[in-house]
């Protein structure tokens, strides 16, 4: 079995075509960080989501979430120029 596909936005693994971005196998973005037709999100759409997930569930100060975010994104080939 191959290896999952890693979201280029933001990190997270699509095991299953329901995960990608549109349920378009080969989008390379998750279903989190586009629109329904696949479509990739702003910048600060998909800021915005990060943030709010890694304050509900890893369960992170603002603050932290924020910095945890901005860390992660900046290495995502989606956002790496700019």
């Amino acid at each position: 079995m191959s290896e999952p596909s890693i979201c280029h936005s933001c990190g997270m693994p699509m095991d299953t075509r329901e995960l990608h971005g549109g349920g378009i196998e080969d989008n390379p973005y998750c279903v989190y960080c586009t629109d329904a037709r696949g479509h990739l999100k702003s910048r600060e759409e998909v800021r915005a989501g990060m943030i709010q997930f890694y304050m509900d569930v890893m369960d992170k100060s603002r603050a932290e979430a924020e910095q945890v975010v901005d860390a992660t994104m900046a290495e995502m080939p989606a956002w790496k120029e700019g």
